[in-house]
């Protein structure tokens, strides 16, 4: 025995505890080392589910949600997107007048941009309804327009920019006269060229074109306000033209002062000519329908909607004289119905417009053939899932068609974090094909 492991009075000092025994030597903490590597083989195996299985679980209850169900959130973000819309304006004054009479090719001058941010509603006057399944969303959009001189060009104002171009009304009413009987055009041309500006080319500020300038030649067919002077005149008001049924009908101005102007629904007007302008020569593309069918109500002429007199036809008096513009009836004024799928019981449907208008049909090409069919993607909500090979095919009312549009590359934001997937238009995609 060393001297160390002994104390002065020769007693034995007691021998340390053995390092060396290991925890789990006694059954209580053997039991306890027992039940932890079962629980950490435990969590290791579900750490494993979750890696091969987790993703596929969590996409799919994500897209269980992407539906524009009632009362659901994606229905709201659809309803308000977080992501602020607005239009830019561009005009093109043209500076060769006399020369363009003369045969020769516009010379333009590009004046922007004009920005508008724009506000959508698609609720507006509970003018939103869902079918018995919940599988069909039925709505129309409201658009106002509200100028942002901060986000528009420099040196840029919509109410003093004037601009020289074509005047509108006037090639529009010379246009229904192709294709007419000499009588009839030699009879109509002048009501057209000798009411309203008269002239091939006009000067007009830019908010004039958008919002409304005067020009007495849409409004020859509507009644003139009680109060203003109502000079007698062939197209003067009333039903009766001066000129009977002969052959006129119509003079292409339609019920609002100026029918259509061949700009669309969704930012310009109507989707065509109601008419071809005089009278009815078997001509079938007439696309405009009432929209009040099916139970639909025309809040626009409601006075208890909060919109009521803010909306405006496309000509319309004021203070007596005609006004009309190219986006006259495009602001506040409510849109015409659009039927889509909302992805409910089908995900892979959400998006496809089935009806405008409350038809199946557009009414403006062949009859029966594909291009006439209501078909394509709702441009305000896209299908989940998109990916590179995903090939899009979008209704657009104001081209009274659907447009094929591709995948081109993936890229990025500035702000480098959001992934932006653009899809063009293919080619020659506007060709004549009828």
């Amino acid at each position: 025995m060393h001297e160390n492991e002994t104390f002065l009075d020769g007693t034995k000092k007691p021998e340390p505890p053995s390092t060396s025994s290991s925890c789990c030597r006694s059954k209580h903490t053997f039991n306890c080392c027992i039940a932890t590597a079962v629980i950490g083989g435990l969590f290791i195996l579900l750490g494993l589910v979750a890696v091969l299985a987790g993703r596929g679980m969590l996409e799919e209850k994500i897209l269980q949600s992407m539906a524009l169900a009632p009362g659901s959130d994606r229905l709201e973000s659809w309803l308000r997107p977080p992501v602020q819309p607005y239009l830019y304006g561009y005009g093109f004054h043209v500076t060769n007048v006399d020369e363009i009479l003369r045969g020769g090719r516009p010379v333009v001058k590009e004046r922007g941009p004009y920005v508008y941010r724009s506000i959508n509603i698609k609720d507006a006057d509970d003018n939103m309804r869902f079918s018995e399944d919940d599988s069909l969303l039925t709505y129309r959009l409201r658009k106002m327009y509200v100028y942002e001189p901060e986000l528009s060009g420099p040196n840029v104002d919509p109410d003093r920019d004037v601009f020289t171009v074509p005047n509108v009304p006037l090639w529009t009413g010379l246009n229904t006269l192709r294709g007419k009987s000499g009588f009839a055009k030699e009879a109509a041309r002048p009501l057209i060229t000798n009411n309203g500006r008269g002239t091939p080319f006009i000067n007009v500020t830019f908010s004039g074109l958008l919002w409304g300038y005067e020009d007495e030649l849409p409004c020859l067919k509507l009644d003139r306000p009680q109060g203003c002077s109502n000079d007698e005149g062939p197209f003067s008001g009333g039903d009766d033209d001066g000129f009977g049924d002969d052959g006129f009908g119509d003079d292409g101005f339609g019920d609002d002062g100026f029918g259509d102007d061949g700009f669309g629904d969704d930012s310009f007007g109507d989707d065509g000519f109601d008419d071809d302008g005089f009278g009815d020569e078997g001509d079938d593309k007439k696309i405009s329908k009432l929209s009040t069918d099916d139970g639909w109500q025309n809040p626009d002429e409601d006075p208890n909607s909060q919109y009521f007199g803010l909306a405006k036809p496309k000509a319309g008096f004021v203070n007596c004289s005609c006004n009309w513009g190219l986006f006259r009836d495009r602001n506040v004024t409510m849109r015409k119905p659009v039927e889509f799928y909302t992805g409910v019981g089908d995900l892979t449907r959400k998006g496809i417009v089935t009806k405008f208008d409350n038809s199946a049909e557009l009414g403006w090409w062949r009859k029966g053939s594909q291009c006439d069919a209501v078909h394509g993607q709702d441009s305000s909500t896209l299908p989940p899932q998109l990916t590179n090979d995903t090939k899009l095919d979008v209704f657009i009312s104001l081209m009274c068609r659907s447009l094929p549009l591709h995948f081109e590359k993936v890229s990025l934001r500035l702000d480098l974090r959001t992934r932006v997937l653009p899809y063009r238009s293919t080619p020659g995609v506007l060709a004549n094909l009828l």
